[in-house]
């Protein structure tokens, strides 16, 4: 008897169970409850300001609990927003280049803090909107108070998430307007200052002007002045230089006993002396350096107000420098250094070449650091740059002519010797046009860009040094981390993978010199060098050395841990199941896998994409596996299958498009055949889904191997049955139940085919057996005068 139709309340009460046992089953899978107790619905649905949010019904663990962070912290990105645009936009003062590097890096970290909301946001925004989706838009009918409470306040949760949403998007984007704006601004006060033109040295009115000048380039050396202390100032600079000038030789002389080995040219070639010397010539310089910062900051705390002023901060920032050159010259250039006992003439030629070199980046500096400060009149100030693009050009003129006159420099000098006196030559004469901003950057930034790669290629020359001396294969390091199971490729790997590493940082370090517009700035490179590893987030994909290197870091780590896991699985816990050696290839496979797409998931995890990000990846693969990428996904499907359902094992002796062989391997791709000659048969693992397979060990471990031979029809068809029987009988490899068998399968006129079949243990031993019984047979018919011909 069909059942009577459930009247509509019924169904109402039905749904409303229905939904409720949703709600409890969400309840208890995400921990959310989104049932509440009748007294707080009460008391929300009586709130006179709707406006609102009410209290979190999370346990702390929502929207609420995290509302007011990304508030401020919208908010504070909108306060530097607008800092950043006033500045900008600023019509009274000129805007320097560190102040365009402070916009920059602040609209960075603007931009960094609103993609790391806005990664937050969207997450809430896609909670919010799947549990609206399974509560519905409105109200059912006699529907739960509590369950209409909880949508009121979905609803109000998901337009302040979106809201917030939306601010994040939009300042995001100002953000990268900004930095955009900054760049722009930064390139026209580049050109600005190179196509700046002034009154020309060669012209009287040059001289009239700066003799006018002469108050204000007074009243910076009077109290309340940028250059107040100029005495103090000049009295710590050279006294610093001249203390950094003494204790140099008796620095290297203490490097020396302690282990950093020192040898002149007397000892050895020049080039061999470097090499052998360059730790020491490294590490004097780095002390030196080190002397240098710390001398002039007694002398500035004892001599000098507390902050000391822009001036003092640039000695503070050029001084480390100048002592590292100094430093790193002495063993070089010295008396007792590495070019003494070698060629005279290359060693007087470049004689003082450390100290000119420090002296010019220490000008270099003071001179920007006057050009930021309004130090002195706009005529003095042309003068002094003038002066240093002057000296600069002649110094390095001489320095290279001399050298062109050694017999064992001729290949390198005469290249520098022209390019300096085309570079002189093209500052002379913009300087007499009046372009001295011209000259002035452009000596400033060769002078700059010289000794950076002085210096890097000095760092990495120490960096291979050490390298060679920690890895070395009879070194202390070497012979503990060999009693730790490293071999000596692997430390040989190693000590390659931290020198390229090492290359690359200093690369990148010579990069941020090349950058800046002329100046050797310790905290100017330090800045530019930061920016490069900070990186900027373009299309919401953060693109930054550091993610770069943490990338790569995490795929050395994983590589080396899911290695481990699988020596792991493969030695210590599958020995102690009953798996087969298919079994186990098919899980460590699986588990290889899945372990790297893990790794890839969360190296996209780490720069920022999501699948938004990835939607033209998707639409681009697409359209390859459409064009062209059939069978490599066809493959890779079949792999799957075949490790999943395990039709053919490693291990099997399978034959497949006549080749038959053992499985080697199977990937996710192909499958690996070892053949009987020793080679190996790759084939695509779609064969082994779309065509015919013989798997001769699958059905067992034994196999029936079966030999046909010719009998003329004159013999005694049932002796030869009987003494085929009795030979294969006597062989030891084959099984005697089931009991070998002799079948008659073919006749004609003259003979007739009696086929042999026999069991025998495995498969992979059947060419062996069947070469034993056909030697046997001939032997056994050949005593009975009985002609047989295998078939």
């Amino acid at each position: 008897m069909r059942e009577p139709r459930p009247t509509v309340p019924e169904k109402s009460r039905r749904t409303r169970l229905t939904r409720r046992g949703a709600f409890l089953a969400l309840t208890l899978l995400c921990g959310v409850p989104l049932l509440t107790s009748a007294a707080p619905a009460a008391t929300s649905a009586t709130q006179t300001t709707p406006q609102k949010v009410p209290a979190d019904t999370n346990g702390g663990l929502g929207w609420s609990a995290v509302a007011d962070t990304i508030n401020h912290q919208l908010e504070d990105s909108s306060a530097t927003l607008k800092q950043i645009f006033t500045t900008l936009n600023r019509a009274d003062t000129n805007i320097g280049s560190s102040e365009l590097d402070d916009l920059s890096a602040r609209a960075q970290r603007v931009q960094q803090n609103t993609q790391d909301a806005l990664t937050q946001v969207q997450s809430y925004d896609d909670i919010t909107d799947s549990y609206l989706k399974i509560l519905g838009p409105k109200a059912a009918d006699n529907e739960d108070s509590s369950v209409t409470a909880q949508r009121a306040r979905l609803q109000q949760n998901s337009q302040a998430v979106k809201s917030a949403l939306m601010r994040a998007k939009l300042y995001s984007l100002q953000a990268q307007q900004l930095n955009s704006a900054v760049a722009t601004r930064r390139i026209r006060l580049q050109q600005a200052a190179l196509s700046q033109r002034t009154i020309s040295p060669a012209a009287p009115k040059f001289w009239r002007a700066l003799l006018t000048e002469r108050p204000e380039n007074r009243s910076s050396l009077h109290p309340g002045g940028v250059l107040a202390d100029w005495m103090m100032l000049l009295i710590g600079g050279i006294g610093t230089l001249v203390l950094v000038g003494v204790i140099s030789p008796f620095t290297l002389k203490a490097l020396s006993r302690a282990g950093a080995r020192f040898r002149t040219s007397a000892e050895s070639g020049v080039k061999d002396a470097l090499a052998n010397s360059v730790l020491a010539i490294t590490l004097n310089g780095i002390v030196c350096a080190a002397f240098n910062g710390i001398v002039w900051l007694i002398w500035s705390a004892a001599a000098l107000d507390v902050e000391g002023g822009p001036i003092a901060l640039t000695l503070g920032e050029s001084l480390p420098v100048c002592g590292f050159i100094i430093g790193a010259g002495l063993p070089v250039f010295g008396r007792k250094g590495v070019l003494a006992a070698g060629n005279p003439g290359e060693r007087k030629a470049l004689r003082g070449v450390d100290w000119m070199l420090a002296l010019s980046i220490l000008s270099l500096n003071l001179l920007r650091a006057f050009q930021a400060q309004d130090v002195f009149g706009p005529t003095l100030q042309t003068l002094l740059e003038i002066v240093f693009s002057l000296t600069v050009g002649i110094c390095a003129v001489d320095i290279f002519r001399r050298l062109g006159n050694q017999d064992d420099t001729r290949t390198f000098a005469p290249t520098a010797l022209g390019l300096s006196s085309l570079v002189f030559g093209i500052s002379l004469v913009a300087i007499l046009l009046g372009y001295v901003s011209f000259a002035f950057s452009l000596n400033g930034w060769l002078l700059s860009i010289g000794t950076g790669l002085a210096i890097v290629i000095l760092l990495g020359l120490c960096w291979r040094s050490v390298l060679d001396h920690v890895f070395n294969s009879e070194g202390r390091f070497s012979v503990r981390l060999h009693a730790l199971g490293l071999s000596s490729r692997r430390l040989t790997q190693i000590s390659v993978i931290l020198s390229g590493l090492g290359n690359i940082l200093l690369l990148l370090l010579l990069f941020s010199i090349a950058q800046t517009d002329g100046s050797f700035s310790m905290a100017d490179i330090g800045n530019r060098l930061r920016l490069l590893f900070v990186g900027n987030t373009i299309h919401g994909v953060k693109i930054s050395l550091d993610t770069v290197v943490l990338c790569i870091g995490l795929v050395i780590v994983a590589y080396y841990l899911i290695r481990q896991t699988k020596h792991w699985i493969r030695d210590r816990f599958l020995p102690t199941t009953q798996l087969d050696i298919g079994a186990t290839t098919s899980i460590l496979s699986i588990f290889t896998y899945c372990s790297w797409i893990l790794v890839g998931l969360g190296i996209l995890s780490i720069a920022g994409l999501s699948v938004q990000n990835l939607t033209w990846v998707v639409s681009a693969l697409s359209v390859g596996i459409g064009f062209g990428l059939q069978s490599i996904v066809q493959n890779f499907v079949s792999g799957m299958i075949l490790m999943a359902e395990r039709p053919v094992r490693v291990g099997d002796l399978v034959e497949i498009a006549g080749a038959k062989g053992d499985v080697k391997r199977i990937s996710i791709r192909a499958t690996d055949i070892g053949l009987g000659d020793g080679s190996t048969l790759i084939v695509p693992n779609s064969q082994f889904i779309t065509s015919s397979v013989k798997n001769c060990t699958t059905s067992g471990s034994t196999s029936v191997l079966t030999v046909n031979f010719k009998v003329p029809s004159t013999a005694d068809l049932d002796k030869v049955k009987s003494l085929l029987i009795e030979v294969a009988a006597q062989r030891p490899e084959v099984l005697s139940n089931p009991a070998p068998a002799v079948k008659v399968s073919a006749l004609s006129n003259f003979n007739l085919t009696m086929s042999l079949s026999v069991r025998i243990l495995s498969a992979r031993d059947g060419g062996n057996v069947q070469d034993a019984i056909l030697f046997d047979v001939f032997r056994r018919f050949g005593s009975e005068n009985i002609t047989l011909t295998t078939a």
